[in-house]
């Protein structure tokens, strides 16, 4: 996350009144985390969450292609039947 210009001068002065009243805790909070070889890659970020989340990318990108592939197709529909048109009777015309 990026601090602003105002931010970092903030923590700035406070480093350095913290040097000036103990300079033993401003020293070791310096070399924090510096012989822990986890804390150095986790720093970094890396590649790890990358990998993770493309590897479940992948595995939802596959699971809808199996779903897909493997889904029951709608049954086609049948044909129309001729529609039976009632006989009416047809009366004799005079003539």
């Amino acid at each position: 996350m990026a601090l602003r210009e105002y931010e970092r001068r903030i923590l700035a002065e406070i480093e350095q009144r913290l040097g000036e009243d103990d300079p033993a805790l401003a020293g070791h909070l310096a070399t924090f985390g510096a012989d822990d070889p986890s804390f150095a890659r986790a720093a970094g970020g890396g590649w790890r969450p990358w990998a993770v989340c493309a590897m479940i990318a992948m595995a939802a990108a596959g699971l809808l292609a199996l779903l897909f592939f493997t889904a029951p197709s709608t049954p086609a529909p049948e044909p129309a039947s001729p529609r039976q048109v009632p006989e009416t009777a047809v009366e004799p015309g005079p003539g």
